[in-house]
C-alpha cells in the first residue's frame, strides 16, 4: 500500500514535470501581479464593484455581479475592510473546476490593515 502512495505521488510530480498539468507558471508574472495589485486597491478604497468587475469572469457570470459584491462585503464583515496591502508572496499552480477541466493560476497574497484588525492578522488573496 506504501509503495502504491508513493507511485501515485510519483506520476503526478512527472506529469507536472511534463507539462501535462496546466501550471500558473505560464501566466506572465507582470501582469498578473498588475491586475492583483489593482484588485487590491480597488478593496482598499472601497470601490468593490471595481474589484468585481476585476475578478475571475466565469465566476462573475455565474454568480452575478450583486452575488459577487455581496461576498466581497461579507469577507470585510467578517475580518474587516482593507486600509493598505502589502504583497507578501505569491504562488503558481492550477485551479480545479467541477466540470473537471483545470486552468492555470498564480495567486497572490497580501497583509492588510483593516477597519477591524491590525496588519498581520487578515490576509487576503487574489
Amino acid at each position: 500500500m506504501g509503495y502504491l502512495k508513493g507511485s501515485v505521488f510519483l506520476i503526478m510530480v512527472l506529469c507536472i514535470g511534463c507539462g501535462l498539468v496546466p501550471s500558473g507558471a505560464s501566466i506572465d508574472y507582470g501582469a498578473a501581479r498588475k491586475v492583483s495589485d489593482s484588485f487590491m486597491a480597488d478593496l482598499v478604497a472601497n470601490k468593490v464593484n471595481d474589484a468585481v468587475s476585476l475578478m475571475e469572469p466565469e465566476f462573475v457570470r455565474t454568480v452575478g455581479n450583486e452575488h459577487a459584491e455581496a461576498a466581497l462585503r461579507k469577507l470585510f464583515n467578517y475580518c474587516g475592510r482593507p486600509l493598505d496591502s502589502e504583497l507578501k508572496h505569491d504562488e503558481i499552480g492550477f485551479k480545479m473546476y467541477l466540470d473537471g477541466h483545470r486552468n492555470p493560476m498564480r495567486k497572490f497574497y497580501y497583509a492588510a490593515s483593516t477597519d477591524q484588525n491590525a496588519k498581520g492578522v487578515c490576509f487576503f488573496s487574489v
